[in-house]
């Protein structure tokens, strides 16, 4: 992941008329209003997860409690996710916060990365242009053809409309960036940062060297499309850009350049708002929202306490309530960096304070935050429904037996490390006073875990309509019950989530584009007849794609492995006559390794911040967990009816 400082909006001198008025003062107003446009919208698009929320738990009382279940609730829930996405992509841009695939620009100067920032700027721009162009000639036709939705007979164009707005927004917000790269003031900038005034040959290597594949890989396209397209893809993936532009670009190339031109650049916007159509989109800012409120909350601690007073007197006792609480926690969020957060802020220096080594604690704290995304509700599950449309309680339901096994397998390292290493403190057990009080303490934060779970599996609610109830339940927990969250930690905590969920959804949108032309130019048909005139046994070709991903591991982080390989890997998967499910928790232990691989482990990087540790610390702690994964990952693969046998059982 790359950390960019923000902008920060210069200030204007008082005193003299033509300060005020002057050129200086209009540059400044411009910028700050575009910036308050795009933030504003932003504030709108949270706004309205927050309504999807209040009105999905509507559908969910008058359908239990009423008998009166409505019929418009679902329709204007989705309506209302796709036009707060498509509002905050551009506030999501503002703010730098999209992910990218860094670890090739990470290793060259920032001189170089910066130019080679302007040309993906450009690329950019390509994107955002032909999603605002193309997104208006979709509105054009659905208001020529009089499409309507399908329940409330809403005019189709009314929703589209904001996927050229979004695309425009994008495009207004790169147009910024360039303009202040480009025109930067030497005064105004710091030591780590360059103009355009800057540029020396060296500085310009990485650059040229990236625009020299991209064209040959364009020449390929027309030459030979089986060089051109994987060329395309690690081009555009590998040069820092943010992840869903990348894939997004790939298909723009892809459709104009093999499939009919600009004619076939209308599927860029189609496939778009399709894309974010979808009962499972839904879903993700919902968690989200609920997770992010639980963790400023503070709900993290009580729930700690709890696991603690319940082991503190076993051998490696804090250890294990820190795996617990990781367990727990996640059936809360359903986020790794929520999770590997939480427990590092809590058990760090309690565990060094009980004789821990730093190197122990570091490993553990890195490895169970992994468990954020193995628990339902998975975030990671969700986007692999969202790019599979497998079924997403099927899902959950698979990945509780493998998140126990690797929970006990953490669990009985960390007894055997507390038998034996003899610096380490054990606590005196919990008297039944302290358990009942720490149970009272950490109630609220349980019953998260019962409406999620126990809604879903009771038949009482949908795994949507679960987050909507989960959200609104952690709101009131934290500013009523608990009362451990002010307006400000709210507000910010919205706009965290909104930003991160815009983020994920427009990965999935760019998934999606690649998907599609994957599926029209054929490629997985022609790697499944390699496949099947190979005569080679299944259970090598899995081998060989577990391994693979493997590797991707180090360099990649879970989102861009999942995006990258999923859209190629999953029809040849289910072709092969594996399960889909099976496949969707492989994918996700596969990203719990790819958390803690070294160099861009994301919990990694939590624990060098929060413990203040260096990169080969936190790389040397996480060893012997990386291998207890891996173990865990061979014995997923050998026997998948751990995987299935729930799912089958109560679905």
């Amino acid at each position: 992941m790359t950390t960019v400082k923000k902008e920060q909006e210069p200030q204007v001198a008082q005193g003299s008329v033509s300060a005020i008025f002057g050129k200086h003062f209009m540059a400044f107003s411009e910028k700050s209003i575009i910036r308050w446009i795009i933030t504003s919208l932003g504030r709108l698009g949270c706004l309205m997860y927050l309504g999807v929320a209040v009105i999905v738990t509507f559908e969910v009382i008058m359908r239990f409690i009423f008998r009166s279940p409505t019929m418009w609730v679902m329709e204007i829930s989705s309506l209302l996710t796709i036009v707060a996405s498509f509002l905050l992509f551009a506030y999501t841009l503002q703010e730098k916060g999209h992910t990218r695939v860094d670890f090739i620009t990470a290793m060259v100067s920032r001189k170089s990365v910066f130019f080679l920032e302007l040309f993906t700027s450009l690329l950019g721009l390509v994107y955002c242009g032909v999603l605002t162009w193309y997104g208006i000639k979709m509105v054009q036709s659905s208001i020529l053809m009089e499409e309507v939705t399908q329940t409330l007979q809403i005019p189709l164009w009314i929703p589209q409309i904001f996927v050229p707005i979004g695309g425009g927004l994008m495009f207004i917000q790169l147009l910024i960036f360039l303009k202040n790269d480009l025109f930067k003031n030497r005064k105004d900038m710091t030591a780590d940062e360059y103009s355009i005034k800057d540029a020396t040959p060296g500085s310009l290597v990485i650059m040229v060297i990236f625009i020299a594949v991209l064209a040959l890989s364009l020449v390929l396209l027309k030459i030979e499309p089986r060089l051109g397209l994987p060329l395309l893809f690690f081009a555009l993936l590998f040069n820092g850009m943010p992840v869903s532009y990348a894939m997004g670009l790939f298909g723009v190339f892809g459709l104009f350049f093999l499939l009919g031109g600009s004619n076939a650049l209308i599927h860029i916007p189609l496939t778009s708002y399709a894309s974010a159509d979808s009962i499972v989109i839904i879903a993700f800012p919902l968690f989200l929202l609920s997770g992010t409120i639980l963790q400023a909350g503070d709900i993290g601690p009580r729930i700690f306490r709890l696991a603690n007073v319940l082991v503190r007197h076993l051998p490696g006792g804090i250890g294990i309530a820190s795996i617990i609480f990781c367990g727990l926690f996640a059936a809360m969020t359903g986020s790794s960096v929520a999770v590997a957060a939480a427990v590092s802020v809590i058990a760090l220096p309690e565990m060094t304070k009980r004789g821990y080594s730093r190197k122990t604690t570091i490993g553990l704290l890195a490895a169970g935050g992994t468990l954020g995304i193995l628990f339902p509700p998975s975030l990671g599950l969700i986007m692999y429904s969202a790019l599979t449309f497998e079924s997403l309680g099927k899902l959950f339901l698979a990945a509780i037996i493998p998140g126990i096994i690797l929970s006990l397998m953490f669990i009985a390292f960390m007894v055997y490390v507390g038998l034996t290493d003899r610096n380490i403190q054990r606590d005196k057990r919990a008297s039944f006073k302290e358990i009942v009080q720490a149970f009272k303490e950490g109630l609220g934060g349980l019953i998260v875990i019962v409406i999620i779970m126990g809604g879903i599996y009771s038949g009482l609610f949908t795994p949507t309509e679960a987050g909507a109830v989960a959200l609104l339940y952690s709101i009131f927990l934290c500013t009523v019950w608990y009362r451990t969250m002010s307006w400000a930690k709210f507000t910010t905590s919205v706009m965290k989530a909104g930003k991160l969920g815009a983020m994920i959804i427009l990965i999935i949108i760019g998934a999606n584009i690649t998907g599609n032309l994957i599926t029209m130019t054929q490629i997985t048909q022609q790697l499944l007849g390699l496949v099947n005139s190979l005569s080679i046994p299944n259970w090598i070709y899995i081998a060989i794609i577990v391994v693979f991903l493997i590797i991707l591991g180090g360099p990649l982080e879970a989102v861009s492995i999942m995006v990258i390989t999923v859209p190629i890997l999953y029809p040849i998967i289910t072709a092969l006559g594996f399960s889909g499910i099976w496949f969707g928790i492989i994918q996700v232990v596969v990203g719990e390794l790819a958390l803690i691989s070294p160099p861009e482990g994301i919990n990694l990087f939590i624990l060098q911040e929060i413990g203040k540790a260096t990169a080969a610390e936190v790389s040397r702690g996480v060893i012997p967990f990386l291998v207890i994964m891996a173990f865990f990952l061979l014995i997923l693969c050998v026997f998948p009816a751990l995987t299935m046998w729930l799912p089958a059982v109560l679905m």
